[in-house]
């Protein structure tokens, strides 16, 4: 009898792409460049710390599922501007959370304040006042998401007004949109009664030094200028005009700006000046859409401000059909010109002049034609005429029938009230039928950049249909335009190739000055460099003189990625350039290290040195300025994220700059540990700093320094109850595979881990893992490749690193995973007749070959897998509606070849191929509205496993999900059938009866039916998914779960 069975959980949902990582227990922080050897694996510790780990132990719990809820993690990190204070979110597993308010410079340690459900903090500029919104709680968030388009529409919020330097708290109920002045010295708070008014909102503005409020009511849109405090507004009175005003709360001045019919929208200050701009929209009977006028003034703050309109139906040199869209508004850096989007007019679909009340006139006189009663005369009438009896038959018989002319017949076709919906694919698509639907609304009116010239009353329309993606550069006097048409048919199946043109803002003219290009870098502040990559190479255009150069060829480094072992010819670069402020040069960064590179070729200094010792060196966010947009000064301090490839350490240095050409930078070194060192953050005005440190067995924390990053003080402590748990840690394990390539992966100890002891091992895979070595993860029931939840059961949790030769990318990941297993098995630590194989999407597809390779596996799980690979070419990408054959070109699939012309490699590194050497009971997954990989894939799988008389294999269906979950009941569901599956054939627990028989849909409907009543006549809460899957786990008749005996089961069932 053949087992294999598709069981099919009617909660509908699917595998949630849950890639997890785990990490290295800390050690004592090591300031050396060299790389560490790999610290042996299962080595015994000392005798005094085996005291004191043994005393610890007695003193710790097994960390169970309900445990997990408590577990907490680092939300929204907000530093004020003076860095003296920091709002830190905490959230819990359980989807609590609160928000802390830290006084960095104060001697308490702990909060200031905490705020339970507090979420989107904001500080005044000066950092003299703080306010938090306070949402709601899981409960009522849930409530609302069941509730869908029928939950209520959203009322304020409470919000908290702290004034930082007394404490003195105010609340504020009822609350939209919050907002301080640039000058910090008012508020600005859109209050939100239960019964909203369609026409606007109530706006107080609030004095923070005195408390007092000055009232604005129908306030549709509000804005405060980026400097000062002048506050743009526009009013929507049912009783009067629109209009558009300006207040001034320091002198209570209020400006009226301009009033209208029509409505405003898009209130734009300009950085760090008192010019506004606004939209005013300008309706047409006979158009669908509705255009906007522009309305631009400068010097407000001026008692005779410059006021600036443009009306495109006034002006000739407007483009034909075209009219200017809402959004898109923004300024110039130096306020000559406004950008804005055009797009196509659409007429207005013609409908019946016929108006409501005649139409029901008509529809009532129709109505009542039908139901009345046939006039008497008639009747009588009808009578006569008609025969009865066998004379009436015989004289109908004998009379002459009277010549009748026959309508002409129509084809059907011509009758039929409704046209087909057919679709037509057509194989010279260069956009195949599902890519097109998902482009259809940008297709079928994209829109098109402009500019505005405010002096010159121009407006030049850069975007058109040669260059239809556009980017303004900084400048605003030129913009660069992408045609990507004359490579159309080549992106079909292999890389989305463009030619770039330079467009001239103040003509619109355009000049094509590069073909074929795939990766742009950023351009220079004052607009005059472009920079891209050709060749392998980095490049620059010179804008001014019309020139290109070749930056990198003499230099003897890589700027892409040659670590990619995908099949692209072109590399994607290390990352992007990062400008000098005044663009003489721009840092770019090689494989470890920052390069300063001049755009007219001439220097070229490598900053850092860390390829000798394999410690990648880029810059970090911190080095960033607000008012730098994206460049950076030399003056100041720059700051170095490290990471070392073959250690895993990481850290931090300062690096500053020489101005001069040529001239390199001077590093010193801050951080150096063996933890995963992360996110530092500057605050915009003050030489404070924080970061995140974390380790596997080390929950992650923030920490708050000066400069000098060394003498940082911890401000945070979660999950400090871990200690009451039993908690694994992470290992290196070196390893070499089968071509001499020299790899890592991690290794996850069991929680409580008695050395001597054997146990069952679960290995993760994917492509690169082991960077993940110190990441802390929470454990969880809505995520089935959990490590810490394995680790917490009892398994060591393995995560190799795979690397692919050309064409052969299932081949390659037996040859990386299987060495690797192998080694860790010479530890003696793992039962080797008792590790199981997971992964999900690519890796998921690794699963599903390698166990049709080898029997070194008693078990795989494989959420989403691809499982032939002709098929899986030949099909769609239905997520962005794209031909899966630029996956395999380009991408994961690392097969650039069309399988017709190369049927062997495709067959050999297709699992399907390989289900007659399949002994290893598998567990697949899928979602039946799959976008990335078709559910067809396992479908296909499940019936070829069927024909070819496996008996346990096993596919999940959850219906109505795509590639990842989505909905809790199916999160946790899939977790605890994986946990099953391996606690079955990895623990030999007693298999609960999906795994051995399956589960009908019949009998599924029965007991959700049941369990549903059950719930219903308790009137409690409804039960956990492993409640209402009772039945599911309903324990099978014991059998020791292990290859051999499955093969001779499999034997006998052939025999008979």
């Amino acid at each position: 009898m053949i087992l294999t069975h598709w069981v099919r959980p009617i909660l509908p949902g699917f595998l949630a792409l849950a890639i997890f990582s785990t990490t290295t227990r800390a050690q004592n922080e090591d300031t050396s460049d060299q790389p560490v050897a790999t610290k042996k694996i299962g080595k015994s510790k000392g005798k005094n710390q085996d005291e004191k780990a043994a005393t610890l132990e007695n003193q710790q719990a097994p960390l169970t599922a309900a445990d997990y809820g408590q577990w907490e993690k680092l939300g929204t990190q907000k530093l004020s501007p003076n860095g003296k204070w920091l709002a830190c979110e905490i959230r819990r597993v359980d989807e609590e959370r609160s928000l802390h308010l830290y006084h960095l410079k104060g001697k308490n340690k702990e909060a200031s304040a905490s705020y339970k459900y507090g979420e989107r903090p904001v500080f005044s500029k000066d950092s003299a006042w703080f306010a938090v919104t306070i949402g709601k709680s899981p409960a009522e968030l849930k409530k609302l998401k069941e509730a869908g388009d029928k939950a209520p529409a959203p009322a304020g919020k409470t919000m908290k007004l702290r004034r930082l330097s007394d404490g003195e708290t105010r609340s504020l109920e009822h609350i939209g949109a919050f907002s301080f002045s640039a000058d910090s010295r008012f508020a600005a708070m859109e209050v939100v009664p239960e019964s909203e008014s369609k026409t606007g909102k109530v706006l107080v503005v609030r004095d923070l030094e005195t408390g007092h409020d000055t009232t604005f009511g129908n306030v549709v849109h509000h804005a405060w200028s980026t400097e000062g405090a002048l506050l743009a507004m526009v009013i929507d009175s049912p009783s009067i005009s629109n209009a558009l005003q300006v207040y001034d709360p320091a002198d209570g001045k209020l400006r009226t700006l301009e009033t209208s019919e029509e409505e405003y929208a898009e209130l734009l200050w300009r950085k760090d000046a008192m010019d506004l701009a606004v939209m005013r929209e300008m309706k047409h009977e006979e158009k669908e859409d509705v255009s906007h006028v522009l309305l631009a003034w400068r010097h407000l703050d001026r008692r005779k401000p410059l006021a600036f309109r443009y009306e495109h139906a006034n002006e000739k040199s407007f483009p034909e059909k075209m009219y200017i869209s809402r959004g898109g508004l923004s300024w110039s850096e130096d306020g000559k010109a406004l950008y804005c989007e055009l797009k196509e007019w659409e007429k207005r679909p013609a409908t019946e002049k016929t108006s409501p009340a005649s139409q029901g006139e008509k529809d009532k006189e129709a109505a009542d034609k039908k139901s009345a009663p046939e006039p008497e005369t008639k009747k009588k009438e009808d009578a006569k005429k008609k025969p009865s009896g066998k004379k009436g038959k015989k004289q109908a018989a004998s009379s002459p029938k009277p010549a009748q002319k026959e309508s002409a017949a129509k084809p059907l076709r011509e009758t039929l009230e409704k046209d087909s919906n057919v679709e037509v694919w057509h194989s010279k698509d260069l956009e195949i039928m599902p890519q097109q639907k998902k482009n259809a609304a940008k297709l079928k009116n994209p829109e098109r950049s402009a500019v505005w010239w405010l002096d010159k009353g121009k407006l030049i329309q850069v975007t058109n249909e040669l260059t239809e993606q556009t980017s303004i550069l900084r400048s605003g006097t030129h913009a660069t335009g992408r045609d990507y048409t004359p490579h159309e048919q080549a992106a079909m199946f292999g890389p989305r190739l463009y030619d770039l043109y330079l467009i001239d803002t103040a003509t619109g003219k355009r000049k094509c000055i590069e073909e074929q290009l795939k990766y742009q870098l950023s351009s220079s502040p004052n607009g005059r460099y472009l920079l891209f990559l050709k060749g392998g190479h980095v490049w620059s255009h010179d804008v001014k003189l019309g020139k290109a150069t070749n930056l990198t060829e003499h230099l003897e480094t890589y700027f892409t990625n040659q670590e990619d072992d995908t099949l692209t010819e072109q590399k994607r670069p290390y990352g992007n350039a990062v400008w000098l402020h005044d663009s003489s040069a721009f840092l770019l960064y090689d494989r470890f290290d920052i390069w300063k590179l001049t755009p007219d070729g001439s220097n070229a200094v490598k900053l850092t040195h860390g390829a000798e010792d394999m410690i990648r060196h880029r810059l970090s966010q911190a080095s960033f300025h607000e008012d730098d947009e994206g460049a950076i000064h030399p003056k100041n301090q720059l700051y170095v994220a490290l990471y070392g490839e073959r250690t895993k350490k990481s850290g931090y240095a300062r690096m500053r700059l020489d101005p001069k050409p040529g001239k390199g930078a001077k590093l010193e070194r801050l951080l150096w540990e063996d933890r995963a060192i992360s996110s530092l953050t500057r605050a915009e005005e003050a030489n404070t700093y924080i970061f995140t440190k974390e380790a596997s067995d080390v929950s992650p924390d923030l920490f708050v320094s000066n400069g000098n990053l060394r003498k940082a003080r911890k401000l945070t402590d979660t999950n400090s109850f871990q200690g009451d748990y039993h908690w694994g840690h992470s290992e290196l394990v070196d390893f070499t595979n089968k071509n001499g390539v020299a790899l890592q992966g991690m290794l996850t100890y069991p929680a409580n881990y008695q050395e001597g002891k054997q146990y069952p091992m679960v290995v993760y895979i994917y492509e690169e893992r082991s960077q993940n070595l110190h990441r802390y993860f929470v454990p969880s029931e809505k995520h089935p490749y959990n490590p810490t939840v394995y680790s917490a059961e009892g398994y060591f949790v393995f995560q190799p690193d795979i690397v692919y030769r050309p064409q052969e990318p299932g081949v390659s990941a037996v040859e990386c995973v299987v060495p690797a297993v192998k080694e860790v098995i010479k530890t003696g630590m793992i039962d080797e007749d008792r590790i199981g194989l997971i992964g999900h999407s690519w890796g998921a597809y690794q699963t599903t070959f390698i166990v049709t390779q080898t029997d070194l596996f008693a078990a795989g799980i494989a959420g989403a897998p691809l499982t032939n690979m002709m098929s899986m070419a030949a099909s769609v990408y239905w997520n962005s509606g794209q031909p899966n054959a630029r996956i395999f070109s380009e991408s994961q699939g690392r097969m650039d070849r069309p399988f017709w012309r190369h049927v062997d490699n495709y067959v050999r590194n297709s699992p399907i191929h390989g289900l007659d050497s399949l002994e290893t009971p598998l567990l697949m997954a899928f979602g039946d509205k799959d976008g990335a990989v078709d559910w067809g894939q396992g479908v296909q799988m499940y019936n070829a496993a069927r024909w070819a008389g496996k008996d346990d294999v096993v596919m999940l269906v959850y219906p109505g999900e795509n590639h990842g979950l989505r909905k809790d009941e199916n999160m946790v569901d899939y977790h605890y059938r994986v946990l099953e599956w391996f606690g079955h054939y990895l623990k030999e627990q007693k298999a609960p009866k999906w795994i051995t028989e399956g589960k009908s849909y019949l009998d599924r409907q029965k007991e959700l039916e049941e369990k549903k009543e059950e719930a219903d006549q308790k009137k409690t809460p409804a039960q956990s998914t492993d409640e209402a899957n009772a039945a599911d786990q309903k324990e099978a008749k014991p059998s020791k779960p292990n290859k051999k005996d499955n093969r001779r089961r499999r034997k006998k069932d052939l025999e008979k």
